[in-house]
Parts: structure tokens; C-alpha cells; sequence
């Protein structure tokens, strides 16, 4: 929906608002490969002081986070309302070969960053059999 075609109502916009975060999974985040670690960034700005939780849950990381806002009250009346306020939670697949022990958490400036480090020995080689082929002129 372009932003001109924001509904006016407070109602649907808030609705509008919260299915465009609930789409792209409420929070973004950046995840890439450096040195060894993954590295995991999540744009948490204005959360909760003492809210943010991280967890491994298999080959997830799992952020939740409370957000509070400050001017809700029934007669406001939002200009730009892009944020929203309650509770944030991010499950992003990062695979079975991260050491939960080893991981480094930073959170400054609305950014949480996580150094994931990657665990070698997990990738293995299976070995693919191929049935036996019989040349021509070979007996069996």
C-alpha cells in the first residue's frame, strides 16, 4: 500500500500498521557469515530497559522484547505512527551449528547484534553407494 493510501481512520490504520509488522516478522534483522561466526542484527529501537530476552531454541534464535510508547492515550491523534507498542518477537533460523555457550550479545543505539559462533565438525559427509555396473564382456 503506497503511503498515500494510509486510511484515515485511527482504527484501520493502526490495524494496517500492525499487519505490515506482523508481515515482515515484526522486527527486521540482517544475518551473515564473518571469521567463524554468524552474525545476527536486529533493529529493536525503544524497547523496555531489562525486557529483551535472547534464547537458542534448537536451530532458532529467539528475540522478545516489550516495546512502551509514550502518547497513547484516547485523544491521541498520530500524525506518522510506524512503531508499535506490546510485545516484539523475532524467531530466526540459524541452523544446528552454533555454540549457545560461546555467543556474544551487544545491544546499543536500537541495534542488538549477536556474534553466533559456528561450531566446525558438524558438516558431514555421507557416503552416496551406486550400484554395480557390469561392463560388456564382464561375467557375473
Amino acid at each position: 500500500m503506497p503511503m498515500g493510501d494510509l486510511p484515515r481512520d485511527p482504527e484501520h490504520l493502526r490495524a494496517v500498521l500492525q499487519a505490515r509488522s506482523a508481515a515482515r516478522g515484526g522486527t527486521a534483522v540482517d544475518l551473515y557469515r564473518t571469521d567463524g561466526y554468524l552474525v545476527l542484527n536486529a533493529d529493536l529501537p525503544g524497547i523496555d530497559p531489562g525486557s529483551l530476552q535472547v534464547e537458542i531454541d534448537g536451530p532458532a534464535v529467539v528475540i522478545r522484547a516489550y516495546r512502551t510508547l509514550r502518547g497513547m492515550d484516547r485523544d491521541t491523534r498520530w500524525d506518522v505512527r510506524d512503531r508499535e507498542a506490546g510485545q516484539i518477537l523475532r524467531r530466526v533460523m540459524v541452523g544446528e551449528s552454533v555454540d549457545a555457550a560461546g555467543i556474544a550479545p551487544h545491544y546499543a543505539a536500537g541495534v542488538l547484534s549477536l556474534y553466533l559462533p559456528v561450531t566446525e565438525g558438524r558438516r558431514r559427509s555421507v557416503p552416496v553407494v551406486f550400484p554395480r555396473q557390469e561392463l560388456p564382456g564382464e561375467a557375473a
